[in-house]
């Protein structure tokens, strides 16, 4: 299974893409190639992959002028349309953290959700909902210190692990089908660090593993 890391600044995406393309590489089924030019969303070098693990997101904030913050596309319209036929042609998509960030429209239908708030990172326990799923299979509830997402998100989801957080409990990650592919969403990694647990290294290798199929 050939697998795409796309790594950049965006959400510090940068930091944490290190970490996954080292342990995705050490998997015998896996060949991951790590690359930071968006360019190849939208050319032919896409075709040679199954999946694609996107951190980036779709948005960036940008300095305007007079020092107050606007959000701004990240992709150009030709790499987005790039990434959604991408996944509708029958490609898998892992989502990570910040890709579901002030995000709307047709990206919402892709990931399945979105958030633009949450409470200040903390350590919290991450449940696992569906431990039969191909994506937590031998995975126990884990630690983390991230950020919970006050996620809205499509009832049609099939969510996989949730966290507390004011007595209620939130959704961390969740699949489902895009098209003729498939998306492995995950609200966790603001940081490199959840991505050096054991546990998120697991979910994340089966999560690549199921979305390519």
């Amino acid at each position: 299974m050939n697998v795409l890391v796309l790594s950049g600044p965006n959400h510090r995406f940068n930091e944490s893409a290190d970490v996954i393309y080292d342990f995705l590489k050490d998997a015998d089924d896996l060949s991951v190639t790590l690359e930071d030019d968006k360019a190849i969303l939208h050319s032919d070098k896409m075709d040679g992959f199954d999946v694609l693990v996107f951190g980036t997101g779709f948005r960036r904030s940008e300095k305007q002028a007079d020092g107050s913050s606007k959000r701004v596309p990240d992709l150009t319209s030709e790499q987005e349309d790039g990434l959604f036929d991408f996944v509708s042609g029958g490609k898998g998509l892992v989502g990570i953290h910040g890709t579901a960030w002030w995000i709307g429209g047709r990206a919402v239908d892709l990931i399945g959700g979105h958030a633009n708030w949450h409470p200040p990172g903390l350590t919290f326990t991450v449940n696992i909902g569906d431990a039969n799923h191909r994506v937590m299979r031998g995975v126990a509830d884990f630690e983390v210190e991230d950020e919970i997402y006050m996620s809205a998100w499509d009832p049609d989801i099939h969510v996989l692990a949730t966290a507390e957080w004011a007595d209620k409990q939130h959704p961390m990650a969740w699949v489902k089908n895009y098209g003729d592919g498939r998306v492995f969403y995950t609200t966790l990694g603001h940081g490199p660090n959840t991505f050096e647990r054991p546990a998120m290294q697991q979910v994340i290798t089966q999560g690549v593993r199921w979305a390519g199929n």
